[in-house]
C-alpha cells in the first residue's frame, strides 16, 4: 500500500517515471496477495495516471493492473 501511496505522489509532482516504477513494485507484490484495499491504492494511482494516458509505458502498466490484479481502469 505504502509503495501505491508514494507513487501517486511522485505524480502528483509531475515525476512519472518514478511513479510508474514505484507502481510496478507495488503491482509485482500484490500479485501475491489478495488486499481490497491495497488495490484500491493501485486504482487511486491508475486515476492519478490520467494526463499521460496515452503515453505506452502508461498504456502497459493499466493493462497489467487489469490482467495481474483484475483492476479496471
Amino acid at each position: 500500500m505504502r509503495l501505491s501511496i508514494l507513487a501517486t505522489a511522485h505524480l502528483q509532482a509531475r515525476q512519472l517515471d518514478q511513479g510508474l516504477e514505484l507502481g510496478y513494485r507495488s503491482v509485482d507484490i500484490l500479485a501475491r496477495v489478495q488486499s481490497s484495499r491495497a488495490k484500491d491504492y493501485v486504482r487511486e494511482f491508475n486515476t492519478a495516471l490520467a494526463p499521460w494516458r496515452r503515453e505506452p509505458a502508461v498504456r502497459e502498466f493499466i493493462h497489467r493492473t487489469r490482467i495481474e490484479l483484475s483492476i479496471a481502469a
